[in-house]
């Protein structure tokens, strides 16, 4: 939807994070770390917040040594192309993750191939790696907040750090967004239209919109558009219901 000067908003941030789960909380976290005021949006009601995230096994993945990590990435990707600088990003997150939780989580964290011992409540695995058979697969490892899986641990962590700056960071929940909004002049995305308490709101974001609404599992027309499959029960949140894409392409942005 595009807006111009004449557009009423109901309110103004710096930035505005749609999605409260580990990605969306991520960034709303280091938004505000850098002096943002943040809007954090989320559709789900209070409890069911945290997408994914929330209902995942709590694995971080990671690895050891870049090389061999890099040459896995490669085997798993083709015969496709992956863009080098994104891969070199990505990847080096994989490197970088333990100091991460050290850093920005204040802990040690729990490193499943040389921390793990029989009797803790972790999920058994005979390989930590899908391919073991692929080069490189070795330096494959997990990071974990303790030595427990699927308790919803590592979205605590992230919630607290959210709710930490609750002076910086205003949270929204059971609240819908449903359109970005463009300045007709350039095409920017400059604020948002969500649905909440049976209103509808326009809320400028002076800096910018992270989109992190997770996918559409939940959304059974897309997945027969896309996947090709009529009969789907997805395990995580019930919330993914593709709203994130539907915006984007509206927006223009290539699918």
């Amino acid at each position: 939807m595009k807006i111009d000067e004449k557009t009423k908003w109901n309110g103004t941030y710096d930035v505005i994070v749609l999605g409260f789960g580990g990605a969306g909380g991520t960034a709303a976290r280091f938004a505000a770390d850098n002096g943002a005021k943040v809007l954090l949006v989320d559709v789900a009601p209070y409890g069911h917040e945290g997408g994914n995230t929330r209902y995942s096994a709590q694995h971080v993945a990671m690895a050891h040594d870049k090389d061999k990590i890099t040459a896995y990435y490669k085997q798993l990707n083709a015969p496709f192309m992956m863009d080098k600088d994104i891969l070199d990003v990505y990847l080096n997150g994989f490197i970088q993750m333990p100091d991460y939780f050290r850093k920005y989580f204040k802990i040690d964290p729990f490193i499943w191939s040389s921390d793990y011992h029989v009797g803790d409540h972790l999920a058994n695995k005979k390989f930590l790696c899908e391919y073991p058979e692929y080069q490189g697969s070795e330096t494959f490892d997990f990071a974990l907040i303790h030595n427990q899986d699927f308790d919803a641990a590592l979205w605590q962590v992230i919630r607290n750090e959210v709710i930490k700056r609750a002076d910086k960071i205003d949270i929204w929940l059971n609240s819908k967004a449903k359109h970005l909004i463009q300045n007709s002049e350039n095409g920017e995305i400059c604020g948002v239209i969500i649905s909440r308490n049976h209103k509808q709101y326009y809320i400028h974001a002076k800096q910018g919109v992270v989109l992190a609404t997770g996918g559409f599992e939940n959304n059974e027309e897309m997945q027969q558009d896309y996947l090709h499959i009529n009969k789907l029960t997805p395990l995580g949140t019930l919330y993914n219901n593709g709203d994130g894409v539907k915006m984007a392409a509206e927006v223009g942005a290539k699918m």
